[in-house]
């Protein structure tokens, strides 16, 4: 059976950042190991991310 690291980052949604994490978003971005992410669909619609460590989390994104 192969062994399975766990995650050690989420992508959370700019809008839950404060709620998931207790930062702002801006000092959230200003730790290492962040990345603001955005994904643009085909329609041109964007959404915003940020790469957080999971240890930044006091709250877990839903799935």
């Amino acid at each position: 059976m192969p062994w399975h690291k766990k995650p050690g980052f989420k992508l959370v949604a700019v809008k839950d950042v404060r709620r998931l994490t207790g930062l702002e978003l801006s000092e959230l971005l200003s730790r290492q190991n962040t990345q603001r992410l955005t994904r643009i669909e085909e329609s041109g619609a964007r959404e915003e991310f940020v790469r957080v460590p999971v240890e930044l989390l006091i709250e877990e994104p839903p799935d």
